[in-house]
């Protein structure tokens, strides 16, 4: 299988799958609100191959080795590979109730320790300039 196919088939399946449709969940009903998930959604691929010659050592009495060139592309080694990953992390949720949308931030651990530590920073700097100050 050469590599272009297997890029056009990943590219055709995030056409088919993409769009709003990676970020927006569907709507869920709880009473008289619907509720839509919304996430971030970040993916990457990459690949690669190539070709090699194949080798063929000729050995003779006097331990002479001898590369022979491969005669046709039938005779090289060919080797490739590739991946990808998709990630998704939740950002919030939309609730629509009548004709009233409100949108509700979902506040991870990592972002509650990262304003944490960055008020405890300004905190200290604060503090030096006050000594620095007197």
């Amino acid at each position: 299988m050469k590599l272009d196919s297997i890029f056009q088939q990943i590219r055709d399946l995030i056409q088919k799958g993409g769009g709003v449709k990676f970020s927006f969940g569907d709507p869920s009903r709880v009473g008289d609100m619907s509720i839509i998930p919304v996430a971030r959604v970040s993916f990457g691929f990459g690949g690669g191959g190539g070709k090699a010659a194949n080798s063929k050592k000729k050995k003779q009495n006097e331990n002479v080795e001898k590369e022979a060139e491969p005669k046709s592309d039938d005779d090289a080694q060919f080797g490739g590979g590739g991946g990808g990953g998709i990630k998704t992390d939740p950002v919030g949720i939309y609730a629509i109730k009548g004709d009233k949308v409100r949108f509700y931030p979902i506040v991870t651990v990592h972002e509650i320790v990262g304003i944490f530590s960055f008020v405890i920073f300004l905190l200290f700097r604060i503090s030096r300039l006050r000594r620095k100050k007197r």
